[in-house]
C-alpha cells in the first residue's frame, strides 16, 4: 500500500527578497521540520530536549536563509537575473516561495535527482472532501488524494532548491534557471511541447538559453541540455529552436533581450 504524501503542513517563515518582493524565501514551521529529520531527535543514546531542538532548527533556517539570500544578491549582480527578477516583479499578484530542496512533496521524489524544481501549489484533500469527492478550488490535477493547479495558467508557484547540493560556481545558476520556469508561470505562458535536439521540452530550451547567457556573463563554459558546448553560430539551426525564440520574444520580452545582445556579442 502507498504512503500518504508528505507535505508542509503548518504556518511558514516567509522572508521577501527586497528587490522582488513576491519572491519569498521561505523555511518550514519547526513542527514540519521536526518530523522530517526524525533522525535529530536522538544524540548520545537519549532523546534531545527542547532546547537542543530548537536550537538545531533555528541554525537550520538561519543557515539556509542566508545561503539563498546570497545565490539572489549574485543573481541580481547580473544583467540577466535581474531581467528574470523584473519579469516576476512584473507580476506581484503570484508570488514564489523558494523551500528547502528537503521539503519537496513526497509526491514528487521521482525527480529527486534534479538540483532544482518549480511546482505548482499542492494541496491535499481533507477527509470531508475525499470523503463526499470534492476538490479544493482552483486545482486541476488529482494525484494519491493530492490537488495541484495547472501550470499553464497564470498563478503562484513553489520552488524546491538548496544551493549545496550543487557545485559552487552553478548555484546561482540553478536557482535562476527554476526562477525562469517561475516567471513563466506567473506570466500564464508556460506551456511545454516537444523539442528536438537533446531538450526534455521547449520550457526547458527556455530556461537553459537564459541560464546559459548569465553563465556567459560570469565567464563559465556555456552548454545545450545535453552538455554538449554551445555553438551560436548554429543555435538557431536546432529543431524548433527559431520558433521557440520567436514566441520567447512575444512573451518574454525582457529575458528575450538579454538573449538577443548574448548572440551579438557571441558573434561578433
Amino acid at each position: 500500500m502507498a504512503l500518504a504524501p508528505v507535505f508542509i503542513t503548518r504556518a511558514i517563515e516567509a522572508t521577501p527578497f527586497p528587490s522582488a518582493p513576491n519572491v519569498v524565501v521561505s523555511y518550514p514551521h519547526r513542527e514540519d521540520w521536526w518530523n522530517r529529520y526524525r533522525a535529530l531527535r536522538r544524540a548520545d543514546g537519549r532523546n534531545r530536549n527542547i532546547n537542543e531542538f530548537e536550537w538545531l532548527y533555528q541554525d537550520s533556517k538561519r543557515s539556509y536563509q542566508q545561503s539563498t539570500f546570497k545565490r539572489l544578491r549574485q543573481i541580481e549582480h547580473r544583467a540577466t537575473g535581474r531581467a528574470v527578477l523584473a519579469e516576476l516583479r512584473a507580476r506581484p499578484s503570484y508570488s514564489v516561495y523558494i523551500f528547502p530542496w528537503d521539503f519537496l512533496p513526497s509526491i514528487d521524489w521521482k525527480s529527486r535527482n534534479e538540483l532544482g524544481l518549480v511546482e505548482a501549489l499542492q494541496i491535499p484533500q481533507t477527509p470531508r472532501e475525499r470523503a463526499r469527492g470534492i476538490k479544493p478550488p482552483g486545482t486541476k490535477y488529482h494525484e494519491r488524494g493530492v490537488y495541484s493547479a495547472s501550470m499553464d495558467k497564470p498563478g503562484a508557484v513553489d520552488v524546491f532548491y538548496t544551493d549545496y547540493r550543487c557545485p559552487e560556481s552553478e548555484a546561482d545558476g540553478v536557482l535562476l534557471h527554476e526562477l525562469l520556469h517561475a516567471s513563466r508561470v506567473t506570466s500564464g505562458v508556460f506551456h511545454q511541447s516537444r523539442m528536438g535536439g537533446g531538450y526534455r521540452n521547449s520550457e526547458e530550451f527556455y530556461a537553459n538559453t537564459i541560464e546559459m547567457i548569465y553563465r556567459s556573463e560570469t565567464g563559465l563554459d556555456v552548454f545545450d541540455y545535453a552538455f554538449h558546448p554551445i555553438d551560436q553560430a548554429t543555435f538557431l539551426k536546432r529543431p524548433r529552436g527559431a520558433s521557440c525564440l520567436l514566441t520567447f520574444a512575444t512573451r518574454s520580452r525582457r529575458s528575450f533581450l538579454r538573449w538577443r545582445k548574448w548572440m551579438h556579442l557571441s558573434t561578433r
